[in-house]
């Protein structure tokens, strides 16, 4: 098989954010008001490898996801591309627009219904002003990588399974030859036994293309399987970044604690698990609106471990090592070098 890109594994920071905020103006009780979707964001994605993005729904994976892509403009922050800074409050060039692309949660409603499958395909290398001949070359060989038969390209898409059209989608994304794709809740919709081959077909593809993913989904053991890190976002703030294995065998933040004691286990020797981190102690096991969200700590409300300060000061990143770090109080001291625990949960 070809190699479109250089290896991976380089350890250069392909992707960072820096402060990165978007907030929505939204009707809220019959007065305007502001949706405060993304707040100061700054993480960073090494070449060649798979960041993993989690949290509940209404925590901003998804806004973050689009403005990563340029489908959202951005309020404040910066953002900075293979070493180039890119302006991120103005709609992007097409030259841009091709080192990054997306894989959407539906993968029905990303495809017009109207199209055959090798014209979504073609479709972006269309716009870039591609030949008639590159496109059907590119078009041929990127349905052969992702597994689809020659035969499917004169179909439509509501002649496809679910699997089949979400395929579709990341063929489409690699057809620009992306260094970034970000994969918004692209298993989600797809059964466990389709979900494994297409987790297996984004493994295969990152190594064979070189690629670096942006992998966004609220299935813990999903992300768990395919990323090398894992950033954690409650109400639009990242509170926990590190490895993947340092995080789910050692979750440091509180809210990172509840999460991972809510993953569903199938195996009946582990069947009782102790009481959620929250479900007992915590003042609120609702999630705070982030129209009007709670002062200090966003999860100072459903955290048993609240202290004053945390109703007072926002708490800001403590680095715990050189690729872990968590923004909780309870690891003030961790600046200073003191050893650190984990939180009992």
């Amino acid at each position: 098989m070809e190699t479109d890109t250089a290896d991976t594994g380089t350890g250069k920071e392909l992707l960072e954010l820096l402060g990165v905020s978007k907030q929505f103006h939204v009707r809220s009780g019959g007065r305007r008001a502001r949706l405060s979707a993304v707040e100061s964001v700054s993480l960073s994605v090494r070449q060649g490898t798979t960041l993993g993005i989690v949290g509940e729904s209404g925590c901003g994976k998804s806004t973050l996801a689009r403005v990563i892509v340029g489908l959202h403009l951005t309020d404040d922050g910066q953002m900075i591309f293979d070493g180039k800074q890119v302006l991120t409050h103005r709609r992007r060039s097409p030259a841009e627009l091709k080192q990054m692309q997306m894989v959407f949660q539906d993968p029905s409603s990303a495809l017009n219904p109207r199209a055959t499958i090798s014209e979504s395909i073609g479709f972006p290398l269309q716009v870039q002003g591609e030949s008639k001949a590159a496109i059907d070359e590119r078009v041929a060989k990127v349905m052969r990588d992702v597994g689809l038969p020659a035969a499917y390209a004169s179909h439509y898409p509501h002649q496809l399974s679910g699997g089949q059209r979400q395929r579709v989608n990341i063929a489409r994304a690699l057809a620009l030859q992306p260094k970034l794709v970000v994969l918004d809740e692209a298993v989600s919709a797809l059964d466990k036994s389709i979900q494994a081959q297409v987790l297996n077909l984004l493994t295969d593809l990152q190594e064979e293309y070189g690629l670096t993913y942006v992998f966004i989904s609220h299935d813990l053991n999903v992300v768990r399987y395919i990323s090398d890190d894992v950033a954690v976002m409650y109400l639009g703030q990242v509170v926990e970044r590190g490895s993947a294995k340092e995080l789910y065998d050692n979750p440091k933040h509180p809210y990172t604690q509840l999460l991972l004691s809510s993953v569903p286990t199938l195996n009946p020797a582990d069947s009782t698990r102790d009481e959620p981190v929250d479900s007992a102690d915590a003042k609120d096991t609702e999630i705070p609106s982030p129209i009007d969200p709670p002062s200090g700590c966003r999860f100072r409300t459903r955290c048993p471990f609240a202290m004053d300060i945390c109703s007072q000061v926002a708490p800001a990143p403590v680095q715990l090592s050189a690729d872990r770090s968590v923004a909780c109080h309870l690891y003030s001291d961790a600046a200073a070098g003191a050893d650190v625990q984990a939180v009992p949960a």
